[in-house]
């Protein structure tokens, strides 16, 4: 249960109650930023690798190999004006600046891949030269006014470069990508104090890759690292793949493991090229690490197209929970896009293109003082009895819903997130907690007369899985290189809709969640709903979200109540039945040596009653007895506790949240202090009838 405060507690148990509800419309994606890209340059260069970074001074610099050994050059300062006329004519002058389409040749002997990167009065430029086994540097240390050139390092086969400033020292990261088997990874750590360098060559020998197509770097000063992402073809049976890894680049410049998050296999001629990532300095909360990439596809209907993702709020580049890549600009980037951020803005760049998109937050849109009635459902597990979610009814009699996506309206949009908080009016004033995060999924508006009304349908956590779908094979445990257990598969197919798995307050989880290693595959057009509910029937544990976050929790018959309702709490109306539930559940699976392994799980109470209904679970992943013994256990416990003998109607209580443990007291049945587990919570609200009441439904504790 929610914890809530002592005058909170007891204003919900008092006989004349005064409801108070909140809603809050955010424009997030899980508590992350949505960002809106504005083009501020279009113009005719050739794709080709490219960079940009911004100095001390706000002024931006960029960069682009023209061919014919040609490494061309820009300054723009002061780049945050309007444009200069209406409407925009291109290319596009800002003001106080010169347009965007004007080059300087700064180096003729430039054979493709470069990068760029700065801090304060420092600009630093990495290329890859005409012969072989050179990169070179191009340095300034006063703005881009005077620049020095000079070799970085000898390395050969260098396909991709990216740079990236170590934080605000003196030290500055050019990474170099080779392109051939055995593809490798050099970390050229360059001090831009006495310009020594150092090199640290790696490779992933568990990950070995045939050929790679691009990499992008972000300093995060919390660990300190380089996260680092980069594409290439992996060497794998049964066959190739094209990917997206990330690794990392820690202060002791060592690499962390590859790790894929997004897979073609070869022969769908789909590849992941050029991509790059960025997290702000200064990070607000609403901000985290962000990737861009390019998909192409070489088939009859080509096409070459950028995606983005960003990492999961609240978890770590080494947990590799990044949300669903997807399109985001009309664009062909074939070089991909460069991400990079100032205090105002992101921005996006290649050749021929500029945008930004604001990096402050907008405040939210409070719909509180309108809200008319509202009707949630919060539930355990999704089935075909209904699914959770939020509807609102809100006061529109002055107009003031319409959706022009301006001003105070202008975070409500598709997907946008509504937070919810339930409370009452208390001695201490409007108290509320948290009652969920919901997406805006459709609206409606109404009329009859002398009424206007603006309705919000909102998806709860589970409708976000079930719109999310795989977008190819996704599978875990394959080999023993890199085993995930059930509770560590669950968290990233949560990361891809946003959600972050936690156990944060600590909450009863079985062993089995944590132990076991399933060969588990998702298939490319598997709803994730569907793909949680068949991993979570592995284990006794259940699923439940809070917010922009989910737990797991394992229900234990032990466990103790937390809530009584029917002594000092009113109970509105009781309905309670028994079910019978299988008595006993076999689990078949099979040892390293292909022996059968049967394992039980009984109910004696209804055996002894003669009632003999037998569920039987065949896996092959089930190699050991303990394996076996936990999944009839978990099996006959869901049957146990899924089960519905209970309703109660009662006053709204702003703490209950799903698989509390509550007692219930019901003397007009004959129920006393009986303990039920919470299954589904629904509340409604509706401040023409006062109403303020929840359904409770109840399976046994």
């Amino acid at each position: 249960m929610k914890t809530l405060t002592s005058t909170l507690l007891a204003a919900q148990k008092k006989p004349h109650r005064l409801p108070y509800v909140e809603a809050k419309v955010y424009d997030y994606e899980a508590g992350i930023k949505r960002l809106s890209w504005t083009r501020v340059y279009e113009g005719s260069e050739p794709d080709n690798h490219h960079g940009i970074a911004f100095d001390g001074q706000g002024s931006m610099h960029r960069i682009r190999s023209g061919g014919s050994s040609t490494l061309l050059y820009q300054k723009q300062t002061l780049p945050f004006g309007v444009p200069a006329t209406f409407p925009l004519t291109f290319p596009v002058s800002l003001v106080d600046g010169p347009t965007l389409d004007q080059w300087t040749l700064i180096a003729t002997d430039c054979y493709g891949p470069c990068a760029i990167a700065a801090y304060g009065a420092k600009v630093y430029i990495f290329y890859r030269l005409n012969e072989p086994n050179q990169l070179n540097k191009l340095y300034s240390h006063d703005y881009g006014q005077s620049w020095n050139n000079a070799q970085l390092a000898s390395y050969d086969e260098v396909v991709s470069l990216a740079a990236c400033w170590w934080g605000t020292g003196s030290n500055v990261v050019c990474l170099a990508l080779k392109g051939s088997y055995p593809a490798k990874l050099n970390g050229i750590v360059l001090n831009t104090s006495n310009q020594g360098t150092s090199q640290y060559e790696w490779y992933d020998g568990t990950h070995p890759l045939l050929d790679t197509y691009g990499i992008g770097a972000t300093f995060n000063p919390f660990w300190p690292a380089m996260e680092i992402v980069l594409a290439g073809k992996e060497s794998d049976t049964p066959y190739n793949h094209y990917d997206l890894f990330r690794t990392k680049f820690s202060s002791s410049y060592s690499f962390l493991a590859l790790e894929s998050f997004l897979m073609s296999p070869d022969g769908e001629d789909i590849t992941y090229e050029y991509p790059d990532c960025h997290l702000p300095a200064g990070a607000q909360d609403y901000e985290t690490n962000r990737i861009v990439a390019v998909e192409k596809f070489v088939g009859t209907t080509a096409y070459t197209r950028p995606s983005t993702c960003h990492m999961v709020k609240g978890t770590y580049w080494s947990d590799t929970t990044f949300t669903e890549p997807r399109p985001f600009l009309d664009v062909s980037p074939s070089f991909g896009l460069r991400i990079v951020s100032t205090a105002d803005y992101w921005w996006l760049s290649k050749p021929d293109g500029v945008w930004r998109a604001p990096r402050p937050s907008e405040p939210p849109l409070d719909l509180s003082k309108d809200i008319v009635s509202l009707q949630t459902n919060v539930i355990a597990s999704p089935d075909s009895s209904g699914r959770g979610n939020l509807i609102i009814s809100l006061d529109n009699s002055k107009g003031q819903y319409v959706l022009s996506g301006q001003g105070g309206l202008a975070s409500l949009k598709k997907r946008s997130e509504v937070v919810l908080k339930l409370g009452y009016k208390t001695t201490a004033g409007d108290e509320a907690v948290e009652a969920g995060t919901y997406w805006v999924d459709s609206w409606e508006y109404s009329s009859e007369p002398n009424v206007s009304r603006f309705s919000l349908t909102c998806l709860d956590s589970w409708g976000l899985m079930d719109r999310w779908s795989a977008r190819y094979q996704m599978r875990w445990n394959k080999n023993e290189v890199s085993p995930k257990s059930v509770w560590q598969i669950l968290y990233q197919i949560l990361a891809r809709a946003g959600i972050k798995l936690t156990n944060t307050p600590p909450q009863p989880q079985s062993s089995a969640i944590n132990n076991f290693y399933p060969d588990f595959t998702v298939n490319p057009g598997t709803q994730g709903d569907t793909a949680i509910k068949r991993l979570l029937s592995f284990v006794p544990d259940m699923l439940v979200f809070r917010g922009q976050e989910a737990f797991t929790k394992n229900p234990l018959a032990s466990e103790s109540s937390c809530y009584s309702y029917g002594t000092d709490r009113n109970i509105l109306k009781g309905e309670y039945s028994r079910a019978t539930t299988p008595s006993r559940v076999r689990a078949i699976g099979r040892d390293g040596d292909a022996n059968r392994i049967v394992k039980d799980a009984f109910d004696w109470d209804l055996l002894k009653l003669g009632i003999d209904i037998l569920e039987q679970d065949y896996d092959p992943n089930l190699q050991t007895v303990t394996r076996a013994q936990e999944r009839a256990d978990a099996l006959l416990r869901t049957q146990q506790t899924q089960q519905t003998p209970a309703t109660l109607i009662i006053p709204t209580n702003v703490g209950q949240e799903l698989l509390d443990v509550i007692t219930v007291t019901d003397k007009r049945c004959s129920i006393s202090e009986e303990n039920y587990r919470v299954q589904t919570i629904q509340t409604n609200y509706d401040r023409r009838k006062g109403r303020y009441d929840q359904t409770l439904t109840l399976g046994a504790p």
